[in-house]
């Protein structure tokens, strides 16, 4: 899963800053491995991709996360760009000048080279490089979900910028009965030294009957670092799930947003932001 467009033009007009940094290095990939408990990748970077053309195609949900970034321009040095997602568009508003930017799942791009890394719970992960682009993702069968880092320079002002993304074709209806998904959360510091760097964690959501959901991102490790991340956990409880079979809960920096997918709500997505992370996840019905 590549680029919203990238949302960097909305900054060189609305004068949203300092430096971007260098990027980790390669990922050790038996290490995380064995980091985070996983085997080795079940199906390929080429077997999801064959899937992505037709599941964007039938997409009619997408949730991004607050875009964290920085520019070299030293008049601001950072810039937050708030989202607000609805059916298949999401729009970003830089809060100083109102300035708005829209993005829809046709926006989505593909670019560079993409390895399997992992397989958990079902779930394969995919680690996409391009020369301003770094993406950690999986393609499921009904729903996709990913985080990006990503770097371009606007009429010479080099700019930086992370965010969460998820999105699929959503079932339409809340589940019958209760259940539980288990998955993968993918996601990377929004700020400070370590931003840009892919976390994984595992993903837990249980549906009762009373129309709630709670959600646990549990055993978050830095998969560069192959160490075990400062923050371990992030849990949502009590997430009203709508008619429709999609849910959210709290603002910008605590928040989750998500759906169900597929037939028999098979699968779920979402993003969400929690303690300096932006994230999203993937999970399957148990």
């Amino acid at each position: 899963m590549r680029s919203l467009g990238f949302a960097l033009v909305v900054l060189s007009l609305a004068g949203c800053g300092g430096g971007s940094g260098g990027g980790p290095g390669p990922v050790q990939t038996p290490d995380v491995q064995t980091l985070t408990g996983s085997q080795a990748p079940v199906e390929t970077a080429a077997d999801q991709n064959a899937r992505a053309p037709a599941m964007l195609a039938r997409a009619d949900f997408l949730a991004v996360t607050t875009l964290h970034g920085e520019t070299s321009d030293s008049n601001i040095p950072t810039f937050k760009l708030r989202s607000s997602c609805s059916a298949t568009r999401c729009t970003f508003t830089e809060p100083q000048s109102g300035y708005g930017w829209v993005v829809d799942t046709a926006d989505l791009e593909f670019s560079g080279e993409t390895e399997a890394i992992l397989t958990k719970h079902g779930i394969t992960m995919g680690l996409t490089r391009a020369p301003e682009y770094r993406g950690y993702a999986s393609w499921m069968t009904y729903g996709a979900f990913g985080v990006g880092d990503e770097r371009a320079t606007i009429e010479g002002v080099s700019v930086r910028g992370r965010y969460a993304l998820a999105g699929g074709d959503l079932t339409g209806s809340r589940p019958s009965g209760s259940a539980t998904w288990r998955g993968l959360m993918a996601g990377t510091p929004a700020t400070g030294v370590g931003r840009g760097q892919i976390l994984q964690g595992d993903a837990t959501l249980t549906y009762r009957l009373s129309g709630t959901l709670d959600a646990s991102f549990t055993n978050i490790k830095n998969i560069d670092t192959l160490r075990a991340h400062a923050v371990t956990s992030a849990r949502f409880t009590g997430i009203p799930v709508a008619a429709n079979g999609t849910f959210s809960a709290g603002g910008t920096g605590n928040k989750i947003q998500g759906g169900f997918h597929g037939s028999g709500h098979s699968e779920t997505t979402g993003v969400f932001e929690q303690s300096g992370i932006v994230g999203a996840f993937g999970a399957k019905r148990q």
